[in-house]
C-alpha cells in the first residue's frame, strides 16, 4: 500500500524508463554477485581453511581494489562521456569472473578470482551511479536512487534464496554454483545494450570540443560535496564486510546451508526500505533519513553483539538491512545534489575511493577485533565509530536537494 501510494503520488512525473531498464540490470547483476559473495566466505573458510583474521584482510583487500577502480571508471566516464560503455566492459570482466572462481583450489586462485570480479564491480559502481543522477529528474532525484536501490537489493534477495537452493541441490558443490552464477550476469550485460540510455553520451555526440577535467575543477567541487565524503567514509568505517554477519549465524550454530539466509533477511529488509525512505528524503530532507540510519547501525550491533540465539541474530540482521536501505540511497543522492553533471563521473569516483579505503579499515579491524577480542567487540566497535559519524550530519545542510544540473 505504502508502494503503491507513493507511485501514485510521483505519476504526474514517471520514473523514466532508462531508469526501470538500470534497475533491471541491477537486479540480475545483483543475483549473480550475491551468490558468489555469500558463499565465497564460507569456502574459504570451511573448505580451504582460512581463518576469520584471514577473511577480514582478503574481503578488505579485495573490496579496496573495487573501490580505487571506481575513481578511475569516474574520471574515465566524464572525459570520455560515456557511462554505459564502462558499465558494459565491467559485466564482462564480472562474466569471466565466474569460471575463475569455480575452478579455484587454493586462497591465491580465490583472490584473483574475486579480484576479477570486484574490478568489474567498480568499472560499473561509479558510472552507473553517475548515470542514475544523469536520467533522473532533479524533483524526484531520490525517488529514482531509492527504486534502482530497491531493485538491486531485490536482486540480493533473490541471489540469497538461490545460493541456499543451489547449495542444497549441489550437496555444497561450490564450483557448480559459482558456474551457475554466471547466467544472470550475461542477462545483465544484455539488457544494459539493448534498453539503456546514455544522455552525457548524447549530449556530447555532435560536439567537437568538451571542457577537460583538471585538478583545479575537482578542487572547486562545493564544500558540502567534501563534508558528504567525510560523513561516508567515517560512517563506512563502521559497516563491515556482510561476510561477518555469515560468521556470527554460523558461530551460534545454524545449519552449513541455511547460513546464506542471513542474506535473504538482509536483503528484503534493504529492497523493502531503499525506495521509500529514497521517496521520502524528496519530500522531508535527506539529513534526517540518514540520521535515522546511523542510529539503526547502533541499534543492529547491540542485537548481534549480544545475540545468543538466531532469532536475536536476525533481528540483528534485519536492523541492518534497514540502515543499508536508507545509507545506500541517501548517500549516493547527497552526492548527486551536490556534483555538476559534467563532474559527476569523478564525484562519484572520489565518494567510492574514499568509501574503498574506509572500507579496508573497516573489514581489516573487524577481522583483528574479531579473532584478538571476540565478536562481540567487534559489533560494539562498529557501533561507537557509526555514532561519531553522527557529527558530521549538523553541518549537512536542509536545503542540499538543489538542481546541479
Amino acid at each position: 500500500m505504502v508502494l503503491k501510494s507513493m507511485n501514485q503520488s510521483l505519476s504526474h512525473t514517471p520514473i523514466p524508463f532508462s531508469i526501470w531498464a538500470l534497475g533491471a540490470v541491477s537486479y540480475f547483476m545483483k543475483i549473480s554477485a550475491t551468490i558468489i559473495f555469500s558463499l565465497s566466505p564460507l569456502f574459504v573458510t570451511q573448505v580451504l581453511g582460512a581463518s576469520p583474521f584471514m577473511l577480514g584482510v582478503l574481503e578488505g583487500f579485495i573490496e579496496a581494489i573495487s573501490l580505487f577502480t571506481r575513481i578511475f571508471a569516474g574520471i574515465i566516464s566524464d572525459i570520455i562521456h560515456k557511462r554505459k560503455s564502462i558499465i558494459a566492459v565491467g559485466y564482462v570482466l564480472a562474466l569471466i569472473s565466474r569460471p575463475m572462481l569455480a575452478l579455484a583450489t587454493n586462497i591465491s586462485s580465490v583472490f584473483f578470482g574475486r579480484a576479477f570480479d570486484r574490478i568489474g564491480n567498480g568499472l560499473d559502481a561509479t558510472p552507473r551511479d553517475a548515470l542514475v543522477g544523469d536520467l533522473a529528474p532533479p524533483h524526484i532525484k531520490g525517488a529514482c536512487y531509492g527504486l534502482r536501490e530497491s531493485l538491486s537489493r531485490a536482486g540480493s534477495f533473490t541471489g540469497s534464496l538461490m545460493a541456499v537452493l543451489l547449495l542444497w541441490l549441489t550437496q555444497n558443490n561450490y564450483s557448480l554454483v559459482f558456474w551457475i552464477g554466471s547466467i544472470p550476469t550475461a542477462l545483465a550485460l544484455i539488457l544494459l545494450l539493448a534498453y539503456v540510455k546514455d544522455p552525457v553520451s548524447e549530449k556530447y555526440t555532435h560536439k567537437k570540443s568538451a571542457h577537460k577535467l583538471t585538478l583545479q575543477d575537482i578542487l572547486h567541487l562545493p564544500l558540502l560535496f567534501w563534508l558528504i565524503l567525510l560523513l561516508s567514509g567515517l560512517f563506512m568505517i563502521s559497516n563491515f564486510s556482510g561476510a561477518f554477519l555469515l560468521l556470527k549465524a554460523d558461530q551460534i550454530g545454524l545449519e552449513l546451508h541455511l547460513v546464506p539466509l542471513v542474506y535473504v533477511v538482509q536483503n528484503i529488509a534493504t529492497a523493502s526500505t531503499a525506495y521509500p525512505v529514497g521517496y521520502l528524503s524528496d519530500k522531508l530532507g535527506r539529513r534526517s533519513m540518514m540520521a535515522v540510519g546511523i542510529l539503526l547501525v547502533i541499534f543492529s550491533d547491540l542485537f548481534l553483539a549480544n545475540g545468543s540465539s538466531i532469532f536475536i541474530v536476525l533481528g540483528g540482521v534485519l536492523l541492518w538491512g534497514i540502515q543499508m536501505g536508507i545509507s545506500q540511497s541517501i548517500l549516493p543522492v547527497l552526492l548527486a545534489d551536490t556534483c555538476p553533471q559534467n563532474f559527476r563521473g569523478t564525484g562519484f569516483g572520489l565518494f567510492h575511493l574514499v568509501n574503498g579505503i574506509c572500507l579496508i579499515i573497516a573489514n581489516s579491524l573487524a577481522g583483528w577485533v574479531w579473532s584478538t577480542s571476540g565478536p562481540a567487540w567487534m559489533f560494539y566497535t562498529s557501533a561507537f565509530i557509526a555514532a561519531f559519524s553522527a557529527l558530521v550530519l549538523p553541518f549537512i545542510h536542509k536545503q542540499s536537494r538543489k538542481k546541479s544540473d
